[in-house]
C-alpha cells in the first residue's frame, strides 16, 4: 500500500474514511488467481469481505469461477453484478429468506447453499443445490469429518436425492487461533485431511461427491491439490490479522483507515478519531497487540477504542505526534472494517472515487425505504464531482474525482 499517496487523496475527506489503494487490491487479485491456477483449483473468493459491487466483477475478471457469500443481500448484489454461480455459506432458515432464496435461484446459472440440517436442505426450492460442511476444527458449523458427516450426507441424499448433493464444504476458521506458523501449517494440513478422507468414505458408500470447498486466507498458503475449489476471502485487502499470521505483508495490505490525531494528552499518548465505529474491534489475535498496525509508525500500538476514540500507545517514550497529523491504520480486520462504512474510498495514481458498500444489512434491496417524500436517513459520501473515463470497468453509477493528490506517485 502507499500510505502516502492514500492519506493525500483523503485530505479533503473528513475522517475517518476507509481508503484502499487499488494497484495492491488488483495485485492481491492476481496472485491469489495464480495460486488457484496452479493448483488447478477453482476459486470462489468469498465476497462479504468487501460487500462491493464493483470487487466482485474485477474478481470475475480475474478469473474467479464464483463467489461466496454470507447474506442473501451479498448474493444478490453479486447477482446483479453478473456473477452467474453463487454460494451462500450460511443456512437459509425461515420463509423469508427461502422466498429470496427461490427469486435468486431464477436469476442465476447455479445456486448452492451450505449446510448441516437435513431439515433445512428439505425445506430449500428444489434448484438450488446444497453443500454439506464438515467441522474441521473450527466448531461453529459442520458434523464431524468421517462417520458422521457419512450418516448426515447419506440422510441428505435420501432426502432431496444425490444430483442436488454438490459436494463438501469446510472453514478453518481456527486457522486465526494459532500461536505461530508452525501450528497454522498443522490447521491447514488436518483441514486438507480429513476433506480428503470424508469424501473417499463417501464414495465408499456409493455416494459421487463432485466438489470439496475448502481454503481461507491464511490457510491459502498450504492449500494443496486434491479439492476442487478455494474461499479465501480477506485476502482481496488483507488487515493485521494477516500480516502477524504470515500470510501477507504490510506492503499487500490494500485497505486502511484515515483519521486524525485530535488530542495528545501524555508524551507517550495520543488518540485519533478512529474508535470502534470505524475500525474492527472484533479480533484479538494472541499475536497482534491492539486492534490494527498504524502505517509507518510500527512504535505505536492501538491499545483501546471507545466508539470514536482511538487510544494510540507508544512503545518508547514519546508517540512523536501532533494534533491534526494524519495516519492509516491497518485494521485487525478488514471484513468487519469494511462493514462499518458506507463507502470506500478508492484510491489510484491521481484519481479516487467512491465505492458503495451495498450488500451491508441483511434486508431485500428498498426493504425498510421510506415512502416519497420522507427523508430516508442513509448515509451518503461526500459529494464528488463527476470527471472522465471509467477504467477498471467501474460501475457507472460511481462519481469520479480528480483530486491530484500532492505527493502521490
Amino acid at each position: 500500500m502507499d500510505a502516502e499517496r492514500v492519506i493525500a487523496a483523503a485530505q479533503s475527506v473528513e475522517t475517518p474514511v476507509a481508503a484502499v489503494d487499488v494497484a495492491a487490491m488488483e495485485s492481491n487479485l492476481a496472485a491469489m488467481q495464480d495460486r488457484a491456477a496452479g493448483l488447478r483449483l477453482r476459486l470462489r473468493p468469498h465476497a462479504k469481505t468487501h460487500k462491493s459491487a464493483f470487487v466482485a466483477r474485477r474478481q470475475l475478471e480475474h478469473g474467479a469461477t464464483g463467489l461466496t457469500a454470507a447474506t442473501l443481500t451479498e448474493a444478490e448484489l453479486f447477482a446483479d453484478a453478473g456473477a452467474d454461480d453463487l454460494l451462500i455459506a450460511f443456512p437459509p432458515v425461515g420463509e423469508i429468506r427461502l422466498r429470496r432464496l427461490a427469486a435468486l435461484a431464477e436469476r442465476v446459472g447455479r445456486l448452492a447453499v451450505s449446510l448441516d440440517s437435513v431439515k433445512a436442505a428439505a425445506a430449500l426450492p428444489e434448484r438450488v443445490e446444497v453443500l454439506w460442511e464438515v467441522d474441521s476444527g473450527h466448531h461453529r458449523i459442520g458434523t464431524a469429518p468421517g462417520d458422521a458427516t457419512v450418516a448426515g450426507v447419506t440422510a441428505l441424499v435420501a432426502a432431496i436425492g444425490e444430483e442436488r448433493f454438490r459436494g463438501l464444504l469446510t472453514f478453518p476458521g481456527h486457522a486465526y487461533a494459532v500461536a505461530n506458523r508452525a501450528e497454522l501449517a498443522r490447521v491447514a494440513a488436518a483441514e486438507h485431511r480429513v476433506m480428503l478422507e470424508t469424501a473417499a468414505q463417501l464414495r465408499a458408500a456409493g455416494i459421487a461427491v463432485r466438489e470439496l470447498s475448502v481454503g481461507s486466507t491464511p490457510t491459502s498458503s498450504w492449500t494443496e491439490a486434491g479439492p476442487t475449489e478455494m474461499r479465501p476471502g480477506s485476502y482481496v485487502y488483507g488487515d493485521a490479522q494477516q500480516v502477524v499470521l504470515g500470510a501477507m505483508s504490510l506492503e499487500e495490505c490494500a485497505l486502511g483507515v484515515v483519521a486524525t490525531v485530535v488530542s495528545t494528552p501524555a508524551p507517550d499518548r495520543a488518540v485519533i478519531d478512529a474508535g470502534s465505529k470505524a475500525l474492527a474491534a472484533d479480533a484479538r489475535l494472541s499475536l497482534l497487540r491492539g486492534y490494527g498496525i498504524v502505517v509507518g509508525h510500527q512504535d505505536l500500538v492501538l491499545e483501546r477504542m471507545s466508539e470514536e476514540h482511538g487510544m494510540l500507545v507508544a512503545t518508547g517514550a514519546q508517540t512523536r505526534l501532533r494534533i491534526g497529523d494524519r495516519l492509516l491504520v491497518i485494521p485487525a480486520h478488514c471484513c468487519t472494517t469494511v462493514n462499518l462504512h458506507p463507502a470506500v474510498l478508492m484510491v489510484e495514481a491521481g484519481t479516487a472515487w467512491w465505492d458503495p458498500v451495498a450488500a451491508r444489512g441483511w434486508q431485500a434491496a428498498g426493504a425498510g425505504t421510506p415512502p416519497a417524500g420522507q427523508a430516508s436517513g442513509m448515509v451518503t459520501p461526500p459529494a464528488a464531482q463527476a470527471s472522465g473515463g471509467a477504467s477498471l470497468a467501474r460501475p457507472s453509477a460511481i462519481h469520479l474525482r480528480d483530486l491530484r493528490p500532492s505527493g502521490g506517485g
